[in-house]
């Protein structure tokens, strides 16, 4: 028995569904780009900030309770071994603690009239200076960023990067903390929280 030819408008009708229904082919998956290398310190991102000087001294300003704006220096210090509240919060409104350890710092400063006096580490990732500054006050020179920590303004941050000029701040950052600690001193007790 012989069969009917289809009618050519069934014929085009059933070629354009399956071409519609039809998924192309699975693309081949392309390669997860090379990953950048760390910046180093020095970098294209850091190079408006001028060239790194070992050692700064002038007068500076409180940012927060670590950070100190410079005179004349582009690039911010970020004070070595301390790390103190967020002067804001994801919100960007100020936090009473960050309001606290900038003050702390302000006043520090203005034993000296603001005059310090830092030896520059490195350059952080946000091409900060980490530094160790002391208030530039003649004989009585006082490490801010160890009287921050014995004020219970800061705690000690990165402590096993040591300093090649001053082995032992460090331990001298570390007994400090334990001490303001021990006494609740400053903002520990929020830190730990009151009892």
């Amino acid at each position: 028995m012989k069969r009917a030819p289809l009618p050519l408008a069934f014929l085009l009708l059933a070629a354009t569904t399956a071409s519609v229904d039809a998924k192309p082919p699975p693309k081949a998956a392309d390669p997860p780009p090379p990953k950048a290398a760390p910046e180093s310190p020095g970098s294209a991102e850091c190079a408006t900030s001028g060239p790194l000087p070992d050692s700064w001294s002038g007068q500076a300003y409180a940012i927060d309770g670590g950070t100190l704006a410079g005179v004349g220096l582009k690039a911010h210090i970020r004070i070595w071994g301390i790390q103190a509240p967020e002067l804001r919060d994801a919100a960007r409104n100020e936090t009473i603690a960050g309001m606290r350890a900038r003050a702390t710092l302000e006043d520090l400063l203005s034993r000296s009239d603001h005059k310090v006096k830092c030896r520059i580490a490195k350059l952080d990732r946000d091409c900060k200076a980490v530094a160790q500054c002391s208030l530039d006050a003649g004989a009585d020179s006082i490490d801010v960023g160890g009287a921050m920590i014995a004020s219970g303004m800061a705690y000690g941050f990165s402590l096993e990067e040591t300093l090649s000029w001053e082995p032992k701040a460090s331990q001298r950052y570390a007994d400090a903390e334990f001490e303001a600690r021990k006494q609740r001193r400053g903002l520990w007790p929020l830190w730990l929280g009151e009892h």
